[in-house]
Order: structure tokens, then sequence, then C-alpha cells
């Protein structure tokens, strides 16, 4: 049962501490991915078609340039045959149209930045060349190098990219070889600055860590964005340098170049998805263990409540929960603890009203024979004074004999304060007798009052203590006994008053009695009486208050109000019940 109650505490701090937390992460590394394939989509779209068309539009104005050369058909025949000839009666300058077309192209063509030009025929004569700003100092074997490379990529035109050369700075070199009628007559260079070729490239270089490699069918770097690494064979052709990393690869044109561009994601991106992902466990982690505590926590004060009162249902009715907290469940351990104190105090209060009915029922049974034997005789009596003729014994037997039938009547608790006033009458009755009328009594019993239940022979003690020891120890000729009563309706209590004019009680005995009408009155039965047999006369007062408080409650009994040489008055507080 309470590890249903755990759960379901469980369940709620998790769907209401780690989901909010787990979506929020969620969000942030959905973003973080979204922004990682913008950037890939981006640098894809821009490779494959911005600088990829750059690129192209670079070499195809490359072949443009040195395309020009077939102008000039007379170039081409001069360059094949390998001699000058006459044209119109005029000798034909092929250095000088050789010259022309080189001014022509560093003037006009869309390609920039040309550090050098130079024609070679195929037998390695160098035919004409043209160097705006540095001339090198090239020899036959470095022209016989070009040859062989053109030859190698099958006469057809080839671009070189050389980050040693003799200008003393990195150089892109195009060699264009020249055809007459379909064979290979020469060869035309064309060097030019590498930055140009660069800042084309580098310009679409935007991403972290970003990397362009063009590689050649053979896998060399032919370019590289770190010129350390060109001209070696790249270890990443067509894959990522990482996992972190994304590579974008893409053909250049109709040459055999591959152009790829591989680039790092962001740290900071990477650094918002690892932030996330640690947000999601670190919130699992902690939203498990808070609820898994808060659910213990909370449950454990309940279940501890639940043991005691498993305790209380066996009979352990000492049984009490340590509050710990202030909160709502330390508020329900007070009332627990309270209810099970009352428990207690109304099971022990049922106990000792048992107790005191079951002692008196005893000694009732136990002296029934001797008041059936003594209530026959006096009837017995009765009968003979009736035929003797004596009126006064016949009325002391006819008293007596109903106050015995009256107290062997066991049964009832409760009865009405009528009945109880015929009993003290019969009593006055026989005491009138004794004492030839020197006492004086009066009953003011208002007609709403006489149908009351009050606990059974709880006024003819107090009546008989009156008589006993208040009005026969003193010596006043007119001795009085008044009993009244009325009704509290806002207290919703039965006050009744035992008045008379006797002797009185001092201070001290007055003290005395007040003490033993408090915490004594709280005292088993046996101890009472053990206690009140030291104190006679008082046994009534005692056994009667102690009585009502079992059978009426706390709140009830009686009080005493004496003055010396005065009198007394005992004053009863009963609960007011009507009868049903």
């Amino acid at each position: 049962m309470f590890n249903r109650i755990r759960m379901k505490i469980f369940l709620a701090l998790m769907l209401t501490t780690a989901m909010p937390l787990a979506i929020t992460s969620g969000i942030i590394l959905y973003q973080v991915s979204q922004d990682m394939k913008k950037d890939s989509d981006l640098a894809r779209s821009r490779i494959e078609l911005d600088l990829k068309q750059r690129i192209n539009e670079y070499s195809l104005a490359l072949n443009e340039t040195a395309y020009q050369i077939y102008s000039n058909s007379d170039l081409i025949e001069s360059i094949a045959l390998n001699k000058e000839f006459l044209s119109d009666s005029r000798t034909y300058d092929t250095v000088r149209d050789i010259h022309e077309y080189f001014l022509s192209v560093y003037n006009q063509s869309r390609v920039k930045d040309i550090l050098g030009m130079y024609l070679i025929r195929s037998d390695e004569e160098v035919l004409g060349n043209f160097f705006p700003k540095l001339y090198p100092d090239m020899d036959s074997a470095y022209y016989r190098s070009l040859l062989l490379l053109s030859k190698q990529a099958g006469d057809k035109p080839k671009t070189v990219i050389r980050y040693t050369s003799l200008y003393n700075e990195p150089i892109i070199q195009y060699l264009y070889p020249v055809r007459y009628r379909g064979k290979p007559s020469g060869l035309l260079v064309i060097d030019m600055k590498e930055q140009s070729f660069r800042n084309i490239v580098e310009t679409y270089n935007f991403l972290y860590k970003g990397e362009f490699v063009v590689t050649d069918a053979a896998g060399y770097a032919v370019y590289h964005t770190d010129p350390e690494k060109a001209g070696v064979k790249s270890n990443m052709p067509t894959g990522a340098r990482s996992q972190s990393s994304k590579q974008v690869t893409t053909e250049l044109g109709d040459s055999d170049w591959k152009l790829s561009y591989s680039f790092e994601r962001n740290p900071q991106q990477m650094l918002y998805r690892n932030v996330a992902i640690l947000t999601i466990i670190g919130t699992a982690i902690l939203a498990i263990a808070i609820s898994l505590w808060l659910s213990y926590s909370m449950t454990k004060p309940i279940v501890h409540m639940h043991r005691k009162m498993v305790r209380i249902q066996i009979g352990d009715y000492d049984a009490r929960v340590d509050v710990m907290t202030d909160d709502e469940i330390g508020y329900l351990g007070h009332q627990f603890n309270r209810m099970a104190e009352q428990i207690q105090q109304l099971i022990e209060h049922d106990l000792k009203l048992q107790l005191t009915n079951q002692e008196t029922q005893i000694k009732a049974l136990q002296a029934q024979i001797s008041p059936h034997f003594l209530f026959n005789t006096l009837q017995m009596m009765a009968g003979i004074a009736e035929v003797k003729n004596v009126p006064d014994l016949k009325l002391i037997c006819r008293s007596l004999s109903n106050m015995y039938r009256y107290n062997m009547n066991i049964q009832n608790e409760w009865v009405s304060v009528r009945d109880e006033i015929m009993h003290i009458r019969n009593y006055l009755v026989i005491i009138n007798k004794r004492f030839q009328g020197n006492i004086h009594t009066r009953i003011v019993i208002p007609p709403e009052i006489a149908n009351i239940q009050i606990p059974k022979l709880i006024l003819q003690p107090i009546v008989e203590n009156a008589v006993e020891h208040g009005l026969i120890p003193s010596h006043n000729e007119r001795q009085l006994l008044k009993l009244s009563a009325r009704i509290d309706r806002e207290e919703g209590a039965l006050y009744i008053y035992v008045l008379d004019n006797g002797v009185g009680m001092g201070e001290l005995e007055k003290r005395g009695l007040q003490d033993l009408l408090g915490p004594q009155a709280q005292l088993p039965l046996q101890q009472q009486q053990s206690h009140n047999d030291r104190r006679e006369g008082s046994i009534g007062l005692v056994n009667v208050h102690s009585r009502i408080r079992l059978i009426c409650g706390e709140d009830y009994g009686i009080r005493i109000r004496s003055k010396k040489g005065t009198g007394t008055c005992v004053i009863f507080r009963l609960p007011w019940k009507e009868a049903q």
C-alpha cells in the first residue's frame, strides 16, 4: 500500500521537475543540431554552386586567354614549321607577334596577377617570353620538365600550383599545348600569383577551422588552405578529419581535380550541445534522487503512524507518534496523539465505572438475602401494628420497608428526581419520629425537574450526613433542612442544593474535605475507601462525588459551602437529562 503511494509521489515529482528541464534541454539540443545542419547545408550549397562556378570561370578565363594564340594562324604555322616565311614580299617576324600576343593577354585578359608568359617549341627552344616585373633564371632543364609534364597530361591543358617557384612565391602555372593540324607543336606557359586563386577559394572559408583541399586524380593535394600541406597526398580525400567534422566534396569542371571542404563543429555549439546533454543526465539523476528522498520522507511519518494505529488496535493504548515537523503531517500526528489520549481516558473511565458498578452489584447481591428477610419482617410488623392499633409503628415500618425496597432495585442506574425525593421522604419520616418533630424539612422541587434523570442514591447519603453531622450535634431550637433544585439551560446542567443550619465546618475541616473531593476522588475505589476510612463522616460525600464523576463525567460532582456555627450547603452539579 505504502509502496504505491511512494511511487505516485515519485512519479508526480518526476513529472513536475524533470520533464520541464528535460524538454528545455531537448529544445536546446535540437536547436544546436539544426544550427549544425544549417552550417553543413550552407557549406554544401556555397561550395558546390558558388565556389565551383567561380573556379570553373577562372579555368575558363585561363583557357580563353591561352586560346587567343590561335587568332594568328601565321604564328601557329611558324611555331610548328620552325621557319620564317615571306608574306606579301615581307619577312614574317615571329618574335614580334609573340610579343604582341603577350602584351594583349597581359592588358586585356580576365586573368590578373600574371607573373610571366613564355612559349616553348616542342624541341625545347624558347620562342619568346614576357615578364612584367621579375625575370627569372630558367634553363633548358626547366623547359624540358614543363614539356614532359604536358606530355604526361596527354597534351591537354593542365593547371599546376607550385608553392616553390622561380618567382620566390607560390604560383599557379597554366600549361597550354599549341597544336598545328592536330599535332602538338609547342607549349604556352602562363605563370600567375597563387594568391589570386587563394583569394577566390578562401572567401568561402567561413566555418570553424575550415580547410580547402584540391586534389588531382592521384590524390595529391594540388592546393591546400595550409600551404605546408600542399603537394603531399591527402589523408582524407573523401572523408572528414574527425567525428566532429564535416566535409563537402565536388568535381571541378572537366578536369581531374576534386575540391574538398572540411570544417569542424563550432566549439560554442558543441558546448551548448554537451551542456544540454549533461543537463538532461544531471537533471534526471537529481530528480530521481530528490523524488525518492521526498517520497520516503513524506510517507515515513504516515508509516510510523500506521504502526502506532496497529499497536492501539491490539490494545497498547500508550502508543504515541513522535512528531518531528510542524507541517500538515505534524498536525496530523498531534491530532493522532490527542485522539489516542482521549481513547485511553475513555477506556480508563469506562473501566473504572464498570469496576465500581460490579463492586456495587456484588455487594448488593451479597446483602440481598438480609434485606429480603428484613423487608418481609417489616411488612409483618406493620400488619401487627395495624391490628394492635399502633399507627406510629406502622408508619415507621412502612417507610423503612419502602427504603429497603428502593435499595434492592439494583438494575436501574438512573432514576427520576421524583423517585429520589420519595426515598428521602421515607428517610425523613423515620428521622421525625426519632426526634419528635425537632427537624423541620422543606423540599422545593419545580414540576419540570421532577422527571429529570439523575444517578440513583446520591441524595439520601448527603441528607443523612446533614442530619447526623450537622443538625443533631447542634442545639438550635429550630433545626432546618432544605432541599431545592434549578436548571441552568445555558450550561445544560441541573443544580440540587441540600442546605442545613447545623454546626457547619471550620476552615481546616473544610480544607480537608475539599482535598478529599479533589485529586482523591480520582483514585480507584479501593484506594479511596482505604483513605477515607481515616476520615469518618466524609465517606458518604466522597463516595457520592466519585460516583457522579464516574457516571456523568469530570465536569460534574458536588461542592461544599459551610461556615462554622451557621450551617452547610452541599451543591450537586448534574447533567440535564430528561426522562425517556
